[in-house]
């Protein structure tokens, strides 16, 4: 009996010197914490540069997508988990194209955030697949004779079509009207030059999600190529191809995410 007593002398004692300790760190003192990741069968978490004073708790966390499909991650869906305390990050949605990665830095404010270990949760993502049947839109002859069509759930304009015999510039537009989720993807289009060559679109706007009311704005280039015939001079036409699909939202597990404070990342910071 006496030994579970000392036991708990000395535990309590413990718990009294850390919280005493705690009080006299600088609110400006830096923890950093170490690079993590986690693996799942749909992405990997990669958490970067953490960093926690007492009243901010920031990091970039890099998300690659194992899938086929879209993702879309969401810091709504973020809790940091710091001490006693549960606090959401409120930054904006980013989407994941399939097998690419991309980023996002994520922080909050608030106090208290100065400790050696903490949790991170995601509680779920979500995921669009893309491996759905294309809406089919006729050709489109260039010098254009209508500037508007709809496809399905789409409605798209040509709002200039600049053509020259080096390069041809359309600029776009386009609104997505259905009740799920419009996949938008210009990089799919291609033109037939004047002597029946194919052309891929040249922009680097490669797709986008979209939802219901939500417009997109992006260029269509075609460049010039050898032996494909003058595209000022004479007629060519736009095969619109996989440009344009209507997908379904759903979420999918998210996970957890430990942070351990990196002792000498930490001390070389705060020298």
């Amino acid at each position: 009996m006496k030994k579970h007593f000392l036991l708990f002398i000395l535990t309590l004692s413990y718990f009294v010197q850390a919280q005493e300790s705690k009080k006299h760190i600088d609110p400006k003192y830096v923890f950093c914490y170490k690079q993590t990741s986690v693996t799942t069968d749909d992405y990997k978490i990669y958490i970067e540069d953490a960093i926690n004073e007492d009243g901010l708790s920031k990091f970039k966390i890099r998300i690659f997508n194992k899938t086929n499909d879209y993702l879309i991650f969401k810091p709504e869906d973020v809790i940091f988990r710091i001490g006693t305390q549960e606090i959401t990050s409120k930054e904006k949605p980013i989407t994941i194209l399939p097998n690419e990665e991309n980023w996002k830095v994520l922080n909050i404010k608030g106090k208290g955030f100065q400790e050696e270990k903490y949790t991170v949760e995601v509680k779920k993502f979500y995921k669009i697949v893309a491996g759905v049947t294309a809406v089919k839109v006729d050709d489109t002859k260039l010098p254009v004779s209508t500037t508007e069509f709809t496809a399905g759930k789409f409605k798209f304009s040509i709002k200039k079509a600049d053509l020259q015999t080096n390069k041809s510039i359309l600029k776009c537009e386009c609104i997505y009207e259905g009740d799920g989720i419009g996949i938008l993807s210009p990089g799919n289009c291609k033109a037939i030059m004047p002597k029946g060559q194919e052309n891929p679109n040249a922009d680097k706007f490669k797709s986008c999600l979209m939802e219901k009311g939500k417009g997109e704005k992006f260029l269509i280039e075609f460049r010039e190529m050898k032996d494909g015939g003058d595209m000022q001079k004479n007629p060519f036409k736009i095969v619109w191809g996989d440009m344009f699909k209507e997908s379904k939202i759903e979420s999918i597990p998210g996970t957890k995410i430990n942070l351990e404070l990196d002792g000498p990342k930490t001390a070389e910071r705060n020298q």
